[in-house]
């Protein structure tokens, strides 16, 4: 549904909807053979390929829960990079954002930071 999830910005997903590229349907109903029945009761048929864009649940298991805790997808980070619970500075986390555009230019910023840091 409409803001129920975090948004996609791209500068071509306007213009592929307009061109009838990328089509916007909704839920879906069943799968019969290749074809694909939504809830509007719209067919799509001779489909090869359905991507589930569900989202996902991020944890890192591979680190103690004191380092690096999470809660309900959400962890806190100083700056959004660094544990606050370790006393020095020597685990940063890039990448671990939200934001409305493109993620590659923060994680980048982050990444400089955090050499700084170290």
């Amino acid at each position: 549904r409409l803001f129920s999830q975090h948004p996609t910005i791209n500068d071509e997903l306007p213009n592929r909807i307009l061109s009838g590229t990328v089509q916007v349907k909704p839920n879906i109903r069943r799968f019969q053979g290749s074809s694909v029945e939504f809830d509007d009761g719209s067919v799509a048929e001779d489909v090869d390929l359905v991507v589930f864009a569900t989202g996902y649940r991020f944890s890192f298991p591979f680190l103690a829960s004191h380092v690096v805790s999470v809660s309900e997808n959400k962890t806190s980070l100083y700056k959004y990079v660094f544990p606050p619970e370790l006393e020095h500075p020597t685990l940063a986390i890039i990448g671990l954002v939200q934001p409305l555009g493109a993620i590659m230019p923060i994680s980048e910023m982050q990444a400089r930071w955090a050499t700084r840091v170290f």
